[in-house]
């Protein structure tokens, strides 16, 4: 992890659109060079583009234009970049959440009691949603979690998640907001007015 540094005043200097332009394509180029030749992931390659132009902003203090031009001196640093993440000792692991270990740990952890009360108000406030929303709301309601009330329905996902955006207009339209609490974000009904 990288160490959080202060900014300096050279960093505060704005570029132009070419130095910008320029910088961003190096990383790019370089950072999908890479991931063709390791068959990383569109994540990755991502992460590795972040981690280049973060190299070249923070290096863009030493540029001597007396030396060589912007564009050589962004390609060496993206180069260098990419090269230091080859280098690494210990690259990120993908760990497999469908083995048997997954599964045990998932058994182990205790699951959320569901408060009573919400499903009181809920099911106060479903009486008066459309049919469409209170199918849904009823479904997520059995299930007790949304991944597990998609996975139960007959629609696609985007279907699934479309109506469930619909769903959530609905309920702030009739008072639910989210409550966050000092562990977790909850919705939760509470009153909207006076």
């Amino acid at each position: 992890m990288r160490e959080k540094r202060k900014l300096e005043p050279h960093l505060s200097e704005k570029w132009d659109e070419s130095q910008v332009q320029t910088a961003m394509a190096a990383a790019r180029h370089h950072a999908a060079r890479f991931a063709r030749q390791r068959r990383l992931s569109h994540a990755d390659r991502e992460d590795l583009t972040q981690d280049t132009l973060l190299a070249i902003v923070e290096a863009s203090s030493r540029f001597d234009p007396a030396r060589g031009s912007w564009a050589t001196f962004v390609a060496l640093l993206a180069r260098r970049a990419v090269i230091d993440r080859a280098r690494q000792r210990c690259l990120p692991e993908c760990v497999s959440l469908d083995g048997r270990a997954t599964a045990e740990i998932l058994n182990a952890l205790v699951m959320p009691q569901a408060d009573p009360d919400i499903a009181i108000a809920f099911g106060r406030i479903g009486e008066e949603l459309p049919l469409a929303p209170r199918a849904l709301l009823q479904r997520i309601t059995v299930h007790l979690d949304v991944a597990s009330a998609r996975d139960a329905g007959a629609a696609s996902p985007a279907t699934f998640y479309r109506e469930l955006r619909d769903l959530r207009c609905w309920l702030r339209a009739l008072g639910v907001r989210p409550v966050a609490t000092a562990s977790t974000r909850t919705t939760a009904p509470t009153p909207s007015g006076p």
